[in-house]
């Protein structure tokens, strides 16, 4: 009888047992699941913004013609040497011949004068 009682204890625990990984490799998995779905939802977010700051430059591009996309050029060429200046470790910096003229069209842009 103690044997028997002792032989389904045993069984009870490996079914207990067995559950529990049943049960961790579950979660792990709605886990992994939510965590793709987080940077899915990431990703069209970022393209959200992306596909509205187009819209914004082509609609400035058609209501002010060129300078709107002359200002653009510029700032992204602003914005290129600011991160080639900042970025750790770097001893040579490249710049457009140009650099000079394009920070000052953004600024004459900015005013309004150009």
């Amino acid at each position: 009888m103690l044997q028997q009682l002792n032989a389904e204890r045993a069984r009870r625990a490996q079914v207990t047992e067995a559950e529990g990984k049943k049960r961790s490799v579950e979660l792990q998995a709605d886990a992994e699941l939510y965590a793709a779905e987080q940077a899915a939802k990431a990703r069209r977010v970022s393209a959200d913004a992306e596909a509205y700051a187009t819209q914004v430059v082509a609609v400035a591009i058609a209501e002010n013609g060129l300078e709107a996309a002359q200002y653009q050029v510029a700032l992204k060429q602003v914005e290129a040497v600011n991160a080639m200046s900042s970025s750790s470790g770097t001893n040579t910096v490249v710049l457009p011949a140009n650099l000079i003229e394009s920070f000052g069209d953004a600024f004459k842009m900015l005013k309004g004068r150009v």
